[in-house]
């Protein structure tokens, strides 16, 4: 055999091969695709033949709703002053403790009056001299021993000394530092033998009962909140919440941050609130009527609208609702909902329209 030949062999069986191969490969892919979606059909259960579905659940009732809003405030003293001396003087001597609560004028320091107290002692003599002299002339004048105007001359000696005695004692009254309010002191800034300046800080007086609290309300809420209004507000770190009296405003809107600032006061007599604490406030704005409120959890958002589930026959349908207030735990529906309807809360990501559901809980 030539070498033409072996090689047309060759090629006719390769071609052979590759038609059975073909022929082959086509009788297998069309059994599986024939065999295909007769098992998908074998396989799949039928809807009504499922299990229901374990979900919880509450009944919808109409209830009373007070919108409110958060924003943040800070606790202020009622009063507070940095304590000190309107007259320059040594300290002689200190009558507080640090972290004392003190009365509306208690005596808190006493500077040296050493010359304060000769001279009014020098002026108590000398009034007592024109006392005197005042006295006998006045029996002269009677008599017509002295003119008026030398009688009225010593008058005036007696009257001149009374004001200097009253100029000393103010000025000896001004080397006591008295609290001028009644509140708790800081920590003390001065000791004995110090020398101050007017207007040198002694120590910190606050008075926090009652307590104040500094918030900002957004522009558009401010028409809300008036002179007597009540809030609540928690601590930072605490849960326990607060009541408080709005008690005063800022007559203008900040125009940076469209806010507007208010006061509010609240009674702290064991004076558990400290200044300076940040608070969360809550801002309570209109009362609704008949609300209807479901968990958060049961509302399902789809691409332009939302969606709960209700029991209804066995079954979940989904209604489309719109909500209004947002609170921590629930949210209000003004749409969609009626009262006395069942709504489910849990299951939301097993479930479809139609499936068959079990309630195990109604809240």
């Amino acid at each position: 055999m030539t070498k033409k030949a072996t090689r047309i062999t060759a090629l006719l069986g390769i071609l052979a091969l590759a038609v059975l191969f073909i022929f082959f490969q086509d009788n297998l892919l069309g059994k599986n695709n024939a065999a295909g979606p007769a098992d998908e059909s074998a396989a799949a259960p039928a809807p009504e033949d499922s299990a229901p579905i374990p979900v919880k659940a509450i009944i919808t009732q109409a209830t009373a709703l007070r919108d409110a809003i958060s924003v943040n405030g800070s606790t202020v003293p009622n009063e507070e002053v940095a304590v000190a001396t309107e007259v320059p003087g040594k300290i002689l001597s200190i009558h507080f403790e640090e972290g004392q609560y003190v009365k509306k004028g208690q005596k808190l320091l006493q500077l040296d009056d050493e010359e304060l107290q000769a001279e009014r002692k020098r002026l108590l003599v000398q009034r007592e001299l024109n006392e005197k002299i005042a006295e006998r002339l006045r029996v002269l004048y009677e008599k017509e021993g002295v003119s008026l105007q030398e009688y009225e001359v010593a008058e005036a000696e007696v009257d001149k000394t009374e004001a200097d005695i009253a100029l000393v004692d103010a000025q000896l009254e001004k080397r006591i530092i008295r609290a001028p309010f009644s509140g708790r002191l800081g920590l003390r800034m001065v000791s004995e033998g110090s020398y101050l300046s007017p207007g040198t800080p002694v120590v910190q007086l606050v008075s926090i009962n009652p307590i104040k609290l500094e918030f900002d309300v957004p522009e558009k809420y401010s028409r809300a909140v008036e002179i007597g209004t009540d809030i609540r507000f928690r601590l930072d770190g605490t849960d326990r919440s607060f009541q408080a009296e709005v008690t005063a405003s800022e007559p203008n809107v900040d125009q940076e941050t469209r806010t507007l600032r208010f006061k509010a006061a609240a009674p702290n007599p064991e004076g558990g609130i400290l200044p300076g604490a940040f608070a969360e406030v809550q801002v309570e704005l209109e009362e609704y009527e008949g609300a209807l409120l479901v968990p958060t959890q049961a509302i399902v958002p789809e691409l332009n609208e939302k969606m709960v589930y209700l029991y209804r026959n066995g079954t979940a349908q989904a209604a489309t609702v719109k909500t209004g207030i947002r609170q921590e735990r629930y949210i209000q529906v003004t749409e969609g909902l009626q009262p006395g309807d069942t709504v489910i809360t849990t299951g939301l990501l097993q479930i479809q329209p139609g499936a068959p559901v079990e309630i195990t809980e109604v809240n």
